[in-house]
């Protein structure tokens, strides 16, 4: 086997380090080519991903190189089981190799498709593949019955000249292109879950702030509702005056031993809304402000039923569907409490169960008869 020479090696090196550096998946076979054909240059290099049981082939190739016409991608297509590598698999699978090495000259000139309309309107003789590693090793028969995906490379030449010095640099590489390729893979996923948290983000109303009650993140939501119901504060590090107040007494409550560490929410009323505030307070140097605004024009209605109001709020979530559970978290009391508000609710109401307290409250409220049948 040809040795590989310094400046072979140094060469490699920098490719190695260039591979690394890839991010775009979009762009990552050009990217990659490019790379590759400066370590070992053909005529037609090209970087395909393969569905092996539709035989779909999807082909990337370097600006100001011949590429292929629509009809020689049916070609390849049509004559996608005559390629003398595939035939050869799973041997061909790991490594690379060359069409040369699995056939001979007079042979491959007799394959209708794969060299009459395929490599010799290019005029070309010869053709080096390599697959990144794939789990689904094994024979060509048995492989093209999964839905595996083939991701390689392959160059051409017009010339049977490819050399082991060639193989070799290809085989040292082979491992860093598997690997480039799925860090942009990842780093892909990694921005379209990036993309969907900030899209999920933009509708919550959110605040972070530092243990000095200065806002370090606010979303879109959280800012319209703050300066809704609020005065616009100063600084945009710093929350309006009142809400600014009631965060340091809160935080203040839960740093006392002797008193219980859950905060009360702080609720504002404007017209028919109020906007409801939680404050978490997380370990270390991090406190969490959650916003949500709710519609009172039902909450209104409900106190018309002489029940207490925190009778009216336990009845007005029954309504919205939720559980005991949800019920307590969003009242900041516990599931006892909410029972014991339901039994009352329930007595007043003459009512032995949620279902006949919401359609007896509907009734009297004039909500029932409204209601569109189904």
């Amino acid at each position: 086997m040809e040795p590989l020479s310094l400046n072979d090696t140094q060469k490699l090196h920098q490719g190695i380090q260039k591979l690394y550096n890839l991010h775009n998946l979009d762009t990552f076979g050009v990217d990659a080519l490019t790379i590759l054909n400066q370590l070992v240059p053909s005529d037609i290099p090209n970087f395909h991903v393969t569905h092996v049981r539709t035989r779909q082939t999807s082909s990337t190739f370097l600006p100001d190189f011949p590429g292929f016409t629509p009809e020689i991608e049916q070609v390849i297509h049509q004559h996608f089981d005559e390629h003398p590598i595939l035939h050869h698999m799973p041997q061909t699978l790991n490594g690379v190799h060359k069409a040369s090495d699995v056939i001979s000259q007079k042979k491959l000139q007799c394959l209708e498709g794969f060299y009459q309309q395929f490599l010799r309107p290019f005029g070309l003789e010869d053709q080096m593949v390599f697959f990144l590693p794939n789990a689904n090793s094994g024979s060509w028969s048995k492989l093209s019955q999964t839905d595996a995906t083939l991701v390689g490379f392959a160059l051409h030449r017009s010339q049977r000249n490819f050399t082991e010095r060639d193989r070799l640099i290809l085989n040292l590489l082979r491992p860093h292109l598997f690997q480039a390729y799925g860090n942009a893979q990842r780093y892909q996923q990694l921005q379209q879950d990036l993309s969907q948290l900030q899209q999920s983000l933009n509708h919550l109303g959110l605040v972070i702030l530092n243990t000095e009650g200065q806002v370090q993140f606010v979303t879109p939501q959280a800012v319209v509702w703050l300066e809704a119901y609020f005065a616009k504060p100063t600084s945009s590090l710093q929350l309006p005056d009142h809400l600014g107040a009631w965060v340091k007494h809160q935080v203040t409550v839960t740093q006392k031993p002797d008193l219980p560490k859950a905060c009360l929410p702080l609720r504002i009323e404007q017209a028919d809304k109020q906007l409801v505030i939680r404050l978490v307070v997380e370990p270390g140097d991090q406190y969490l402000l959650l916003l949500e605004e709710q519609t009172l024009s039902l909450l209104n209605s409900l106190e018309l039923l002489g029940l207490s109001q925190r009778e009216t709020e336990v009845l007005f979530w029954v309504m919205q569907g939720k559980d005991n559970k949800l019920i307590a978290s969003q009242l900041s009391v516990g599931k006892s409490t909410v029972r014991k508000h339901l039994e009352s609710i329930y007595h007043k109401l003459g009512v032995q169960s949620r279902t006949e307290a919401i359609a007896q409250a509907l009734e009297k409220l004039g909500f029932l008869h409204s209601l569109p049948l189904s």
